[in-house]
Parts: structure tokens; C-alpha cells; sequence
């Protein structure tokens, strides 16, 4: 058997479409596609397939009885679709979602009768009676040109999704896929038009798969896990009309598309599982759907007294948990076998039942927000109100009111974090007045040993995503964790012995003697000194590490005065070489939170210095809001926020990335504080945990082995942290991994040998990603106390001298091989590490490309910057290729023979047939006739007019053939010059959205022509008339 072909086409595409006509999508050919949206490359539905559609699904009751919709509301529906007014990417797609999932009301009369009746684009309730096609390649026409989607489905000729496909073979050939959706939906450059309309989207190589949704950004397209081989298989195996059997191994690639576009599935994902969070168009990821469907058969399910069964969903914090919520409360609205079903969300405390409600809010859902435990009762009494939020204490003060009770079995209460509520009293007031509702308890942490008993009498696990399928999955980021407790000048030993108290049993007896162990404990972080210790050692760690990346930190402290006294050593911090930006945020005064007075022990000092915060902002919420929205942004008005326990629980700023521990914690609360900084974010690759108080020691054991983890099982443990000692240890693989590169050049000193051996763009791709991979762990040692335990003096030296060779290495080559280099285009944290510890060239280089045109500043690149001849023609050569590419459709014979030229003396050189001074000579001389515009055989009066040149070279390319060398060749230049001027009389404003004009050009050019062709001397072809109109067509929109 012959090896495997690795192209695009035969690695992936095909196998996609192969499969996709297994799973009942009937494919349409190009032809077919064009023919069905009347011919039009700027129209992305099939129009002729939706009108079938629509009459076909549609049809209205009159007194009994049922008819179709008239020719003119069946219109009417297709042009509503059509005409969506664009009001940006993400909205007009939010406008098209509600139409397809709605549908579209239309007045038809019957016996002198009207009315308004809804017809509706997708039978959502029976599948089967929708039309499911596939094509490919997908020509659009946009503002820049056509772009070509490799396949789309259609449903009812509406295109539902959009897949790029890549061959396995190509480094980061999935990120490109990612890339090209992305530029796809860009207005000036790609086709935005296409993706008002599309669902879903996907990536894909036979070895993995990602998909996302309209405006989804890189960082955030998913993966997709599910068992299904067994399914695929039998369909692989099985022969169709339009497919053969198949005998194949079966890819990722098969188990994503199936797991997708399988249509049903398809339909249920479109119809249940999409919100719109904001400006946001978010998907569900897998353990979203699961978790919903898998609570769907549960609440279905009835118990002895025969009310609904429950249970408990344990989604790992940072995972999507309150959208999780919005697509259950969705999904059980849209449940036809559950009569009116009323939700309730209940959370402990105000900032999550804001956050919760402004979630729902922002995904388009209609729900009322319980003002008081009087209101939370009237809200239960009003029958329409579907969504209710609330704050769990309110149920205790509806209990007052004994006369009312909700006996309805179709509420449901969804607990979010639920270990600490729904166990213990709280949840018999809520079983007073909602008595035979079904209890969902949602969980961001793994529950205790203790808790999951007590969960199994609620029903036990609906599902799990544990910490460690969210790290797997990349739906959060690994923590890496470093204990720095042995910096302090304190007693060690004190600290040990307190810790070793907090083992004690948590029940109620154990409970006042635990504060005052915490008492004990907590004030060794408060002393003055050791605050002087830890805040000048997170102004170093933050100043050398953070500062000016974009990434923020949170600092979590033990008490209301400690953080104020933390505030004011920064805000006093008069060492500019030292000084960062932080506020403090905290509970105010009389404000109760757990039951606990957090102001009790506080100092008169603390309550002046919030009343004159309160003097600045005028109230509490004011202050955090502001305080909260300038973390989130990118400047460094504030940095760090220094926090109690407000904020250390249900905050989410994803740019948030370490967390510096000044506190004890133990449990649900450190692993809800840790997990802070798991959020996903451009560049951030881990969350940081710096612990000054020695929480996990050593981090050398399993975590239980930790009495602040100790009432965990240690497997819903796994990779809750990692120590950032296993991270500095790939150090050394990092390096290697950039040298493996370099194999074949046997003199590693020789920077010629190197540059030349990343020469093709691939490989030289791949020097980069590898390079960067070795400085963002080489920043991370660095950052960290343990690299120069693990390493001595001599080994760091050498790392950080290996990676500025390597950046050397690489402004060289970029400058080389005419790669635009910006500073911008390092990450923030290499960056940092440049400035901070590598004595690094500052990366100052053609931040603006050299003009290829301007013989100057050509010369004086090169003599700056080339190192020898070789180099030079290089440099010249990859700037012309530049210029080619982007001007490659403005006129395609012309800069194809440019670029044919220039590599063909690439590989003469490269092959030894050049010397170094020949190789030179030769592209100076390419470069000279390149900007001059002169080339064998275009005749001399064309040389200074490019427009006219490019309709020669399109009249060229069809007839060559037929042309003498000298005669025709110059009355076809004159030819190129008349069209020049055809096209330039009919220019206006706008003209490529215009099909008339279009026509109009057509027609002249295609009139001028037939009568130019006694006189041209050569018989011209109907055919390649319509060949020349083509693409002088396209000439004309790449120029004009």
C-alpha cells in the first residue's frame, strides 16, 4: 500500500466530507451550491433550498383545519433572513439566532380573516423533517476578494457550520485553522457575511479537533470529549448510496465531526446549548451538555415520596459553572415534558447572587432578583416568574410567613456552592416553602469525605469535571505553587505548631477553639515586621517578574487592619525602583458576612482610614466597582488588590494571575482562593500560588498529607497545584528541544550555518515556538526561590547566555528572511524577562518594514545590519517575496514570474550552482527590474503602467498561444491600455458592492472585445471571452 498522502485534501478534507455523507449530509457540488443561491458569490444561503424548506415545514391552523403559507410570507421570511441589518459581528449573529430559533410572524388571511402566524426556519421539534447539505470549498465574495471556507453544512440551505480543515504533518496547523475562522470574519479583509449566519465552527486535522462559535477568541476554542468510536465505526463500516465501506482506523478528527455534526445533535446544540453572554456568543463545552442532560434524566426520575430526584454537580471552579446554570435553566424551559417548570438560584452571598443574576441577564433570560425574604415569597406566589434569584438567608425570614408553601414538583433549586449551604440548616427552610422541589447543589471544589455521604441523601453525583480533566481539557490553567514561608525572620517552629492544631475535628465544639487557634496563627502575619518582610519581598517578586506584563496579582491577608497596614507600606514606599500600585478591599463596617463581625477586632486607625475612602467615593459599592474594573484593565493604575475574604471567592478577572498567600486557609476556601488565577488569558500560560505561610509546606507529600487538605479524597486532588520545582526542571528539555533544531549543523558557533539551516519558514517557525517555550520557563526559575536551589551560579549563567544567543539569533534571522519585528509581538512575560535578566539585544529592528522600492534605505538596512553577502540576498529576496504576496492579485502573471525568478536563484544558490557575490548580484539585479516594472517580453509601453500591465497580462495568459512574439503582443498591450481606461470611466464610489456596475464593465469590456478581434488578427473564442471578463474583473477590484 502506498504511503499515506499528506496533502490537506487527502489528509482531512476528504475523510470529513466522507464521513459527513455517512452521517445522512447530502453533498452538492459546486455547481449545485452556485445554482442554488441564483448564481450570486456575495449570497452565502441557498436560497432555493430554504424557500422548499420553509413551505415544506410550514403550515398554520384556521379552525381545524391546516394551510400552507402564502408564496408571499414564505418570501417575506426569506428575505428577513437575508436582509438582517448589520449591527456588527456578534450582535447581527444574535439577531439570526433569535430568527432561527423563533421564527418569523406573517399575517395570512382565510375567509376574509386575518391573522399573524409564525413561520419558523428550523423544525426544532422534529428533526428529520430538515434538509441537511454539505459543500465544499464555499466560494464568498468579500470587500478584499473571494475566500474559500473548505466545508460548510447548510440546514434548510441556511449554513449552520463552517469547517477548516488542515493535514497532521504542518507544525501549529490547527492554530492557523483557528486563525484563518478568525480573519474570515474580519469586515475589510474576510467575509463577516457568512458568519452572521453560521453556529458552530471548527478546526480540524485528523489528530485533533477545537471548535468555537462567531467571535470566539483563540484562546477559547474547546475540546470536545466523548466515547463514540463504536458508533463511528459501525458507520465507517457501513456502504451507502454515495459512500463505500470503509476500513480504517478512526482519527480524532472522526470522533469530533461526529460528536458535533451528527444533525441531530447538531440541531440539540444550536437549540439548547447556545447563550449569548453579553457580547459574547458562547457554545457549551462537553461537560456543560453532559452535565445538563445527564440533570435532565435525573429530575425525571422520581423518588418514594414521588417528587423529582436531585443530586449534585461538581464542576471545577473557572470552568463555566454559572453558564452551566443558564443552559440547565434553559434546557429544563425547553423540556415538553415538564409543565410550566419555575427555577431558583440560591447562593450565600450578595456579590455571587449579583454575579449569577448578571450572568442570566446577560444571556437574554428574564429573572427576578429576591429583594428580601417578604419579596422572595411574593415572587414564588407569582406563577409567571420563571427565574428567580436569591440570597439562601432570605428563606429563613420566609419561613416567618407559615401560611405560604409552594407544593409545586416542577421547581427546581439550583445551590451554587452548595457544600456550604444546602447541608446544613438553611436547606430545611428551603424544603418549608418549596417542600417538593428538586434540589440541584452545584460545587467549584471537590466535597469532603464528610460532605459526600450527606450528598448521596440528595441523590449523590449528577456528574463531574474534576480539577484535573479542566487542566487537561486547557479549560483552566495548572497552578504552579511556591512556598516562600522560610524568607521570613520568624519562628519557624510556631508556625508548624500552629498548623499542626488546625487538624482538630470541625464540629461545633471544635469550632471556638479553632478561632482562637486561627488567632494564635494569624497574628504572626500581623505583626509589623514580618508585613515588612513579606510586602518588600511581593514589591521585588512583582516589580522583576509582573510589572508591565498586563497580569495582576491579589494579596490575601488575615485581617482588616493588616490590610490596611499592607496598603499603607505600599502607598509609603518611596524606593521608585520598588513601587507598585495596590488598593484594599474589604467588607465595610457592620456589614455581617458568615455571622461573623469582621470589624470586631479592628482599630479606630482602620475605620478612619475607610471613612475617608468613603469621603473619596461616596459609598462602598462605588469604591469596589471602581477598585474591580481597574484591576481588569490592562494599565497599572492598580496592580494588586489586597484582600480579607471579600473577593477570594466567586471574583473573576481572568488577567488575574498570582496569588500571594499572607494568611492561613484551609479547605473549600483555599482551594476557592487559588483558584482566582486558573482563568484563561492571552499569554498567560499558569496561575501562581506564593505561600508565606507555609500552607503546603514543602508541597513533597500528597496534598491530604496537608491538615489544610486533609478532609479531601486525594484523587479529586490531582493537579490541583503543581510545584513550581517540576516546571523549573524542564529547563534543561526546553534547551535541548532549541538545539534539536540545529542537528545537521555540525559547527554550532557558525551563526552563518545556523541562519541558513532556517531558511524555510517552517522550520524557522518552529526555532521561534521553541524558543520562546525555553524563556517562559527560564522566567518562571527565575522568578522563583528554587531555581537557585536546584541550580548553582554557573548553570543559570549559562541559561540566560544560551537564551540571548538565541535572541540574537532570532532578530537576525527575522531581519534576515524580512520578518517585521516588534517588540509587541514577544510575549508580556518574555518581555519581562528581557528587560529584567537578560542583557539582551533590545528589539528596535525593523519595527517598520524597509521599502523594497527605495534604493537608499535598501542599502543602508544592509550595510547596518547584513552580516555577509549571502545574507544580504536574503534580506533582498524575502523582501521582494513580501512585496509579491501582497501585490500577487493585483496582477498575477507580472509578480508570478517575479517570484518564480527569485526562487529559482534561491535554490541555485542553495544547490551550489551561486557563489555567495554571484547570489547577491543576481537579486540586486531581480530587485532593480522589479521596481522599474521591467520584464522579458512586456513591451516597453507598459513598463510604467501597472494597471494596464495587469489587464495585458490577464489577455496574455488566455491567448498566449495565439500571439506572434512582436505584432499581437504590442496590440494586445494596446488592448490592456483601452480596458485601463473602460474601467476607469465607470469607477464610483462603492463599486464593488455594486452588481450593476460590475455588469456594465462586463459588458463594455466583453463589446470591445468582439470588435477589437479582426483588428488584434487572432480568432477569439465566446469561451475565452468569458475567461478574460473573469479576470479582468478581478484585476479591475484588486486596483482600482
Amino acid at each position: 500500500m502506498a504511503i499515506a498522502d499528506y496533502l490537506e485534501y487527502n489528509d482531512s478534507q476528504k475523510p470529513a466530507l466522507q464521513l459527513l455523507k455517512k452521517m445522512k449530509w447530502q453533498y452538492l457540488s459546486k455547481e449545485e451550491v452556485l445554482g442554488a443561491r441564483d448564481g450570486m458569490y456575495s449570497n452565502v444561503i441557498l436560497d432555493k433550498i430554504l424557500g422548499e424548506q420553509l413551505s415544506k415545514i410550514n403550515s398554520f391552523e384556521y379552525k381545524g383545519e391546516n394551510y400552507p403559507f402564502s408564496t408571499g410570507s414564505i418570501q417575506g421570511a426569506i428575505n428577513a433572513l437575508k436582509n438582517v441589518p448589520n449591527e456588527g459581528l456578534v450582535q447581527t449573529n444574535e439577531r439570526v439566532y433569535d430568527l432561527l430559533t423563533l421564527g418569523k410572524s406573517f399575517n395570512e388571511t382565510v375567509q376574509g380573516d386575518r391573522k399573524a402566524y409564525t413561520v419558523k426556519y428550523i423544525d426544532w421539534e422534529n428533526p428529520q423533517n430538515n434538509s441537511f447539505h454539505v459543500c465544499e470549498e464555499f466560494e464568498v465574495e468579500g470587500v478584499a476578494g473571494k475566500k474559500r471556507p473548505d466545508v460548510v453544512l447548510f440546514v434548510n440551505g441556511i449554513p449552520f457550520v463552517i469547517i477548516e480543515n488542515k493535514r497532521r504533518d504542518k507544525n501549529d496547523s490547527l492554530e492557523e485553522a483557528i486563525s484563518q475562522h478568525i480573519r474570515n470574519q474580519k469586515e475589510k479583509e474576510g467575509i463577516p457575511k457568512l458568519f452572521y449566519y453560521a453556529q458552530l465552527l471548527l478546526a480540524v486535522h485528523p489528530n485533533e479537533v477545537k471548535y468555537g462559535a462567531t467571535g470566539t477568541p483563540a484562546k477559547f476554542w474547546s475540546v470536545w470529549k466523548e466515547d463514540n468510536q463504536k458508533e463511528i465505526g459501525k458507520l465507517l463500516r457501513k456502504k451507502t448510496n454515495n459512500t463505500e465501506a470503509e476500513d480504517r482506523l478512526i482519527t480524532e478528527q472522526d470522533k469530533g465531526l461526529y460528536a458535533l455534526c451528527e444533525p441531530l445533535r447538531l440541531l440539540e446544540l444550536v437549540y439548547k446549548y447556545i447563550v449569548f453572554d453579553g457580547p459574547d456568543k458562547k457554545i457549551c463545552r462537553y461537560q456543560q451538555y453532559f452535565a445538563v442532560q445527564e440533570t435532565i434524566a435525573r429530575v425525571k426520575q422520581r423518588n418514594k415520596d414521588g417528587n423529582r430526584e436531585g443530586g449534585v454537580i461538581w464542576h471545577t471552579t473557572g470552568s463555566g459553572k454559572s453558564l452551566t446554570m443558564v443552559m440547565l435553566s434553559k434546557a429544563l424551559a425547553l423540556e415538553t415534558s415538564i409543565e410550566s417548570p419555575r427555577v431558583i438560584i440560591v447562593t450565600d452571598r450578595i456579590s455571587l447572587d449579583k454575579q449569577i443574576f448578571k450572568t442570566f441577564v446577560n444571556c437574554g433570560k428574564h429573572v427576578k432578583k429576591a429583594k428580601s425574604g417578604s419579596d422572595l415569597v411574593d415572587l414564588l406566589q407569582d406563577k409567571g416568574n420563571e427565574i428567580i434569584t436569591t440570597i439562601i438567608d432570605k428563606f429563613e425570614i420566609a419561613t416567618k410567613r407559615a401560611s405560604f408553601k409552594d407544593e409545586s414538583q416542577n421547581i427546581f433549586v439550583l445551590v451554587d456552592e452548595s457544600h456550604r449551604s444546602q447541608y446544613g440548616s438553611a436547606h430545611a427552610n428551603m424544603k418549608r416553602i418549596v417542600p417538593n422541589a428538586s434540589y440541584i447543589g452545584f460545587t467549584g471544589t471537590p466535597l469532603m469525605k464528610s460532605q459526600k455521604s450527606t450528598a448521596k441523601k440528595f441523590g449523590g453525583f449528577i456528574h463531574k469535571y474534576t480539577i484535573d480533566q479542566a487542566v487537561k481539557d486547557g479549560a483552566v490553567l495548572p497552578l504552579l505553587y511556591e512556598g516562600r514561608s522560610a524568607k521570613l525572620t520568624i519562628n519557624k517552629k510556631q508556625i508548624d505548631k500552629g498548623f499542626e492544631r488546625l487538624a482538630a475535628p470541625l464540629n461545633e465544639e471544635a469550632r471556638k477553639d479553632l478561632k482562637k487557634k486561627f488567632a494564635t496563627i494569624g497574628k504572626i502575619y500581623e505583626s509589623d515586621h514580618v508585613i515588612e518582610e513579606i510586602a518588600y519581598d511581593i514589591s521585588k517578586h512583582f516589580l522583576e517578574n509582573w510589572k508591565g506584563t498586563g497580569f495582576k496579582a491579589q494579596l490575601a491577608v488575615p485581617k482588616i487592619d493588616t490590610a490596611i497596614k499592607y496598603q499603607k507600606y505600599f502607598e509609603s514606599q518611596t524606593d521608585e525602583t520598588l513601587k507598585i500600585n495596590t488598593r484594599v478591599v474589604f467588607t465595610p463596617p457592620d456589614s455581617r458576612q458568615h455571622n461573623d463581625d469582621v470589624w470586631s477586632e479592628s482599630t479606630s486607625e482602620s475605620r478612619k482610614y475607610w471613612e475617608q475612602l468613603m469621603q473619596r467615593f461616596n459609598d462602598q459599592e462605588a469604591y469596589e466597582n471602581h477598585v474591580i474594573e481597574r484591576f481588569k484593565e490592562k494599565d497599572d493604575e492598580i496592580e494588586i488588590i489586597i484582600v480579607v475574604s471579600k473577593l477570594l471567592t466567586g471574583f473573576d478577572a481572568p488577567r488575574n494571575t498570582v496569588l500571594y498567600l499572607a494568611k492561613p486557609l484551609v479547605a473549600h476556601n483555599l482551594l476557592q482562593a487559588i483558584a482566582r488565577v486558573n482563568r484563561l488569558f492571552e499569554g498567560k500560560e499558569h496561575g501562581h500560588i506564593i505561600d508565606y505561610v507555609g500552607i503546603l509546606g514543602k508541597l513533597d507529600e500528597a496534598l491530604t498529607e496537608y491538615s489544610a487538605l486533609e478532609d479531601f479524597d486525594e484523587e479529586d486532588l490531582t493537579n490541583a497545584v503543581v510545584d513550581v520545582k517540576e516546571e523549573i526542571r524542564k529547563l534543561p528539555v526546553r534547551h535541548a528541544e532549541v538545539w534539536d533544531i540545529f542537528k545537521g549543523v555540525y559547527n554550532k558557533n557558525d551563526l552563518e550555518a545556523l541562519e541558513r539551516h532556517i531558511a524555510d519558514k517552517d522550520i524557522r517557525d518552529d526555532f521561534y515556538d521553541r524558543v520562546s517555550a525555553f524563556a517562559r520557563v527560564l522566567q518562571t526559575a527565575l522568578a522563583s526561590d528554587e531555581f537557585y536551589v536546584e541550580f548553582n551560579t554557573q548553570q543559570i549563567g549559562f541559561y540566560k547566555s544560551e537564551l540571548k544567543k538565541f535572541q540574537s539569533l532570532r532578530l537576525s534571522v527575522q531581519f534576515r528572511y524580512a520578518e517585521k519585528v516588534s517588540y509587541k509581538e514577544y510575549e508580556p512575560r518574555v518581555r519581562k524577562l528581557l528587560d529584567t535578566y537578560i542583557d539582551a539585544e533590545k528589539v528596535e529592528l525593523l519595527t517598520k518594514d524597509v521599502n523594497i522600492f527605495d534604493k537608499q534605505k535598501v542599502e543602508e538596512a544592509l550595510e547596518t545590519y547584513g552580516k555577509s553577502p549571502a545574507s544580504k540576498a536574503d534580506f533582498i529576496a524575502h523582501q521582494m517575496k513580501k512585496v509579491i504576496t501582497e501585490n500577487m492579485e493585483k496582477d498575477e502573471v507580472f509578480y508570478k514570474k517575479f517570484s518564480q525568478l527569485i526562487e529559482e536563484t534561491i535554490k541555485n544558490f542553495h544547490e551550489g550552482r551561486l557563489t555567495e557575490k554571484e547570489y547577491l548580484e543576481s537579486m540586486q539585479k531581480t530587485r532593480t527590474d522589479l521596481v522599474e516594472g521591467y520584464q522579458d517580453g512586456i513591451p516597453e509601453k507598459l513598463q510604467h503602467r501597472p494597471r494596464a500591465r495587469a489587464f495585458y497580462g490577464a489577455l496574455n495568459e488566455v491567448l498566449n498561444k495565439k500571439l506572434d512574439k512582436d505584432i499581437s503582443k504590442r496590440k494586445v498591450a494596446e488592448a490592456g491600455l483601452d480596458i485601463e481606461k473602460i474601467v476607469n470611466q465607470l469607477i464610483i464610489t462603492d463599486w464593488k458592492k455594486n452588481v450593476d456596475i460590475q455588469n456594465k464593465m462586463e459588458n463594455e469590456i466583453e463589446d470591445y472585445l468582439i470588435g477589437k478581434r479582426t483588428q488584434l488578427g487572432i480568432e477569439i473564442s465566446f469561451d475565452e471571452i468569458d475567461a478574460i471578463l473573469i479576470k479582468c474583473l478581478r484585476v479591475a477590484k484588486n486596483n482600482f
